[in-house]
């Protein structure tokens, strides 16, 4: 979908690119694997470009995307008497989700809007959004090709994990020749494809193992005729493994592995109510439609949104009733 305000193409998003100075990028809440290997991917070709290009999370990352990254140049506040001239917001769907230190103070800055999730709002001065993509990682890589940035072995770890992660190591729906051509390209440009599977899928730490365990034993419930799993991940559940919920992101697809199911969602409480990770076997069944009814939104076979209630009762009473829906 293209507006007045939508760059046409990978070579008109790349020329405007160069057009910036004195960034600032963000991405969504709970940044996952495609969020944060796209940012910093586009920081360091940005900086290699001159250009100042701050990166901001409002917490620390996790102990694998840190082993994955190999980096630290992001901040976690403003910087003390200092104005952006411009915000890049990577892979997020609408300004809402987007995490940022003072959303008030976001309004009066341009946004340059890169995503590709087929419900992206176009909330962005300019936008450049592929729903085609498997992951926004894909299509910084393609903008970085498409200016002739130099694409070191740094950026090119970045953006393979980006594409892993999203693609769940290239198993997933989205995953077609194209997107396998480009991963050939990365590890050529000297992405360390063993490294960055060896961190994502053989290694975790014992908290999450034990944490998976105790899920799978005693708290995952099953509905709808065994099509409909899900989970909540309280703070007592977390605290008693001794992680933390950034540690978690293949949790849900642990769960989804179960023979019969549809639809599976993990719930873990945020400052507004509940937050809902679902995901979708089935194209026919989209979680997409699910999210986007609690002002949320995603892709067909992964999506999120939040439930703002008070109890996890009523979160998964709402959440059940919405799956059922689906799946009648």
């Amino acid at each position: 979908m293209m507006t007045n305000n939508s760059l046409s193409c990978v070579k008109e998003a790349s020329e405007y690119l160069l057009t910036l100075d004195n960034i600032i990028i963000f991405t969504h809440e709970r940044p996952d694997g495609d969020a944060i290997g796209s940012v910093f991917a586009l920081q360091k070709a940005l900086k290699r470009s001159g250009k100042m290009a701050d990166v901001y999370f409002s917490e620390s990352l996790s102990a694998r995307d840190s082993a994955l990254i190999n980096e630290n140049t992001y901040i976690s506040k403003r910087r003390a008497n200092h104005d952006y001239s411009v915000c890049i917001a990577l892979d997020c769907g609408n300004f809402e989700r987007l995490e940022t230190f003072d959303k008030r103070k976001m309004l009066n800055i341009p946004i340059l809007n890169i995503d590709h999730h087929q419900d992206n709002t176009l909330f962005g001065a300019r936008n450049f959004v592929d729903s085609k993509a498997c992951a926004t990682a894909e299509i910084i890589f393609d903008i970085l090709l498409a200016g002739k940035n130099e694409i070191t072995g740094d950026i090119a770890n970045c953006l393979l994990m980006g594409i892993m992660l999203d693609t769940g190591g290239l198993r997933f729906d989205n995953t077609n020749a194209n997107v396998l051509r480009k991963v050939a390209t990365l590890v050529d440009l000297g992405a360390e494809y063993n490294l960055i599977v060896k961190n994502i899928y053989f290694t975790k730490p014992l908290g999450v193992m034990t944490l998976e365990s105790d899920v799978i034993l005693a708290h995952t419930k099953i509905a709808c005729n065994g099509k409909f799993a899900y989970a909540y991940l309280s703070e007592k559940l977390l605290d008693k493994h001794k992680t933390k919920y950034k540690d978690t992101e293949g949790t849900i697809d642990y769960i989804r592995t179960i023979d019969g199911l549809i639809i599976t969602a993990i719930l873990s409480k945020n400052k507004d109510g509940f937050r809902v990770s679902l995901r979708s076997n089935n194209a026919n069944y989209p979680v997409s439609t699910i999210a986007k009814e609690m002002s949320g939104g995603g892709h067909k076979l992964a999506a999120g949104c939040t439930i703002n209630v008070n109890t996890i009762e009523e979160a998964e009473k709402i959440l059940l009733e919405k799956v059922s829906s689906i799946l009648k």
